[in-house]
Formats: C-alpha cells, structure tokens, sequence
C-alpha cells in the first residue's frame, strides 16, 4: 500500500520587509544630510539618515507599521505558528516507515544424554555442538486507517554436530513474510489516526488568529496615541494662537497709555494675560513631548540613539467627515472578522474532534491480523531462495485478538472530561459573541455621539469667535474693557481647544469601531503577509 505524502507550506508571518533602520514614508529634519534608498516590497523611499536628526515626520499608517514590525508580542506570535508547523510535521511523522535490521549468532556445547543423538554405546559423556547464524531485516509503517503492515525478511543457518537425523548439515532457511494488523475498533479508523494531524492544523490557524489579535491590539494602541500627540499639539497651537491675541492687546493697550487714551490699568491686566498664557504654552509644549514619548514607546523606539531626542511631527491631520454607522451591519461584519471569534471557533472544533477520539478509545481492542509467509530450505543460501518462491513452502495466517479493561475507568473519565470540555468551548464562543454585540454598539454609539460633540463645539467655537469680535469693537469705542477681551480670548481658546478634541475624539472613536469590527488593518491597507498550510 503506497502512502501519499502531505506537503505543508511554511507559514511566514511578516508585516513588512525588514529594511535597515525603518520602514514607511518618512521625512526627517537633519543637518548634514545624507540620502539612502530603501526597498520596501515594490517601492522604493527616500529617506535621510543621520546621527542628529532634529524632527520625524510620521503617518499614521507608518506608527502602525513600525509598531508591528518591533513589537516583542507580535514576534512571539510568529514563533507560535512556527512552532505549530513542527507539531503537524510530528504527528504526520507517525506514518513514516520504520526499518529494523537484527543479527544473532549462537554456538551452544553441551554433554549427550542420548542415545539416538550419540549413535553409539560409550561410558564416555560426548559433546554436541550447534552452531546458528540468524539475520533479519522488518520494515514496516502505519496507514490513515490505524493499519500496521509490515514485512519481514529472515535467513538462518544451522550446524550441529553430531546430526544423524539431518538431511541437510549445515543447511541455510530463510522465509519472506507480508503482515497487516488492522484495529477493528478502538484505534481503528481514518478519523481517529488523522485526528491529531487536524488538531494541529487548527492549533496552526489559532496561532495565526491570536497573531492577527495581537496585531489589531497594538494597531488600536498607536492609533490612540497618534492622535493623543496630535490632540497635544493642537492644544499647544491653540495655546500660541491665545498668546498672540494676548500680546497683540498688550501692544495695542501700551500704544493706547502713551497717547493718554486709556488708564495705566489696562497694560497691568493685559500684562497678566500674557504671563498665564505663556504658562499655558510651557505645559502644552510638555505634554506635546510625553506624548510623543508615549509613542515611540508602543513602537519600541524610545531607546533609539537615533531618534530618542527626536521630536515626532505627525503628517496626518484630523479631517472630520461624519460616516454613516448601521449597527446591525456593523454586528455582522465583526460576527465575521473578529479572529478572537475565530479562534473560539477553531478551539470548539478540536474539541469536538477530541470528544469523537475520546469515544474511540471507550470500545474494546479488536485486532485482525492476516499474512502470507514464503520460506526456503538448502544447503547453500542460493538454494535456500531458489525455493523461497515455491508453491509448496507458502503459508497464510489470520488473527482475531479481543481485549479489553474491566471496568475502563481511565478512558470513560477522558471521554468524559472531552464533553465537558466541548460545552465550554461552546460556552465560550456565545460569551465572545456576546461581548462583541456590546463592544460594537458602545463603538458606534461612541462615533455617534462625537459626531454630535463636534458640531456642537463648532457651533461653540463661532459663538465665541462672534463675541470676541463684539468685544473687541466695544473695547474700541470705550464701552468695554481688558479684562472682558481676554475672557472673551480665554473663551475662544477654550472653544478651539474642545472643538479640536472632539474631532480627534472622533477619530479615536472610528479606530476603535473598526477595532471592534475586527478590520483596523483593512482600514489603514496593511496586510499581514501569510502562506496557509
């Protein structure tokens, strides 16, 4: 029986080529500049290297990547399904052929206590002698259907002295035997013998889901601190453009005192303006550069010679376009792409798979064994083959063996603890289910409600921009005063910065939704580069 041999791709998990220092579309302010091209799969990049870069700028896609590419996790993913690629290979290693070679040789002298042996009547105690030369050869495999055939070939050669009955001294027999042992029950069958083979493809494709997982985490984690730092720089330039009205006042109050205009109070007020927002930019600009720490930490740079000092200017700018959400659209996209869900799926399946193993294993041991056997006989080893073939030196042999444990506690409480196991895998796939259903809508009520946010500040923002223009006419007929400018500044500011907050609210609101419809990487087009087994 011939055995077909399976071939299994090596799975190979990349997220990008790995290139020399970095991967994506970057741009980076330097002094002495040097120019290096980069291949990245079919494109090639310019990119500026030097050992004083002063500024990175970023895409958001690009965060992404490069989180992937050096985060510690998604590499211990990939081992993972490496290592499921050598467990597959170790159950099919049972069907592999097995070959034996054994020789035995035996000279025995012992004393004659017979008569017929001896030949002769003697008072004297005579030696016999038997000399045997035994060589044998087996190989021998296992088939998908839990069958071991087998097949033998053996010589031996036999000399004794004396013989006086033998026809043939020394002569030489060898025989060439054929046998199959099949389980009829308990470890018979195709499933049972190929089961752990489909257990370990699933692991594989478990090890692939938890990978994709892993991906979609650390996506969702950069997307959330690209635009937390872009959230601080715009609270930074929120703050500058709060100075710039403050000093404006200020210039204009100090021209006002000079031409008798106006009281010596008012540059004191417009002064202490100036003073708090100057306070204001100094932990904007501090928190601009935590958050930019706080991102080269998730994509593993923030120990980087070259680029720790850096500052990180992101290229992607919040553009709020308000999208459409259908809830149960979105439930049955997530139903389908949430590799945690597949997991949980793969996980039910190969235990369903062990519970039918299990069940197996409860039947008793019944074994058939059949076979045909040649076998030769002659004085020289040729002769001894010559007549292997024969008709009259054939034989065949059938066996029929039952056992069975009394009791069989060991296997009814395996298959036992199978079941259980089968109803909490399904258990826990109605739980992710669940979970999901809840994880989405809190998603999509979360983009909706930022949608709501951001016209709500917008409307806010033009408020304010229209009473501060009402201010500012009032103040240049007398009729208002430095203090009211820059709470009417102050408001404006404040207005900005909300509104700017919860479109980059909105943003992080669309990255978690597509986070919890299991797409993120779709969205920003990076591919997981994989070979299915």
């Amino acid at each position: 029986m011939m055995i077909t041999k399976f071939r299994i791709n090596s799975l190979i998990l990349f997220i990008v080529l790995p290139i020399v220092l970095f991967c994506g579309n970057f741009s980076f302010g330097i002094e002495n500049k040097t120019k290096e091209q980069i291949s990245i799969a079919t494109s090639t990049v310019s990119v500026e290297l030097s050992s004083s870069i002063k500024y990175v700028s970023l895409s958001l896609k690009d965060s992404i990547v490069f989180a992937l590419r050096n985060n510690f996790d998604i590499e211990i993913s990939k081992l993972n399904a490496k290592k499921e690629d050598y467990n597959i290979t170790a159950e099919k290693a049972k069907y592999d052929p097995t070959m034996k070679l054994a020789a035995d040789i035996q000279n025995n002298e012992v004393p004659i206590s017979s008569k017929l042996v001896g030949g002769l009547e003697t008072t004297s105690i005579s030696p016999y002698v038997e000399e045997g030369r035994t060589a044998d050869a087996i190989i021998q495999s296992m088939i998908p259907t839990g069958a071991t055939v087998s097949l033998e070939y053996n010589i031996f050669r036999d000399f004794s002295d004396p013989a006086p009955f033998s026809l043939i001294n020394p002569y030489y027999q060898n025989y060439i035997e054929a046998k199959i042992t099949q389980p009829l029950l308990k470890g018979g069958g195709w499933f049972y013998n190929r089961s752990l083979i489909y257990i370990a493809r699933n692991n594989k494709k478990i090890s692939l889901a938890q990978f994709k997982s892993t991906a979609i985490e650390v996506s969702n984690t950069v997307q959330e601190a690209y635009w937390s730092l872009v959230r601080a720089i715009e609270d930074l330039r929120v703050a500058r453009k709060s100075l710039e009205r403050a000093e404006d006042l200020l210039k204009k109050n100090k021209i006002q005192v000079e031409t008798g205009t106006l009281a010596p109070i008012e540059i004191v007020d417009a002064e202490a303006g100036v003073a708090s927002r100057v306070e204001a930019i100094i932990s904007a600009g501090n928190a601009v550069k935590d958050k930019g720490d706080e991102l080269k930490r998730i994509m593993n740079l923030a120990d980087n010679e070259i680029i720790s000092e850096a500052e990180i200017i992101p290229t992607d700018k919040p553009d709020f376009e308000p999208k459409k959400v259908e809830m149960k659209d979105t439930i049955k996209i997530a139903m389908e792409k949430r590799p945690e869900l597949q997991e949980l799926h793969l996980k039910t399946d190969n235990a369903g798979m062990e519970k039918r193993r299990r069940k197996n294993e409860l039947f008793p041991a019944l074994d058939f064994t059949a076979g045909m056997r040649y076998t030769g006989l002659g004085d020289e080893l040729s002769d001894a083959n010559d007549s292997t073939f024969s008709e009259d030196f054939q034989g065949e042999f059938f066996t029929v063996t039952l056992a069975f444990p009394v009791g069989n506690r060991s296997a009814r409480s395996a298959y036992n603890k199978s079941k259980t196991d089968e109803r909490q895998a399904g258990i826990n796939v109605k739980k992710k289910e669940l979970d999901i259903v809840v994880e989405v809508r809190v998603s999509v009520r979360a983009v909706m409600t930022n949608v709501e946010r951001v016209n709500a500040t917008r409307k806010a923002r033009e408020l304010a921009q229209r009473r501060l223009e009402v201010e500012e006419k009032k103040y240049s007929v007398g009729r208002s005063t430095s203090l009211e400018i820059l709470r009417a500044q102050e408001d404006l500011a404040t207005a900005e910065g909300n509104e700017a907050r919860a479109i980059i609210d909105y943003e992080i609101s669309l990255g978690k939704l597509e986070k919890a419809k299991g797409t993120i990487l779709d969205s920003y087009d990076i591919k997981l580069e994989e070979e299915a087994i």
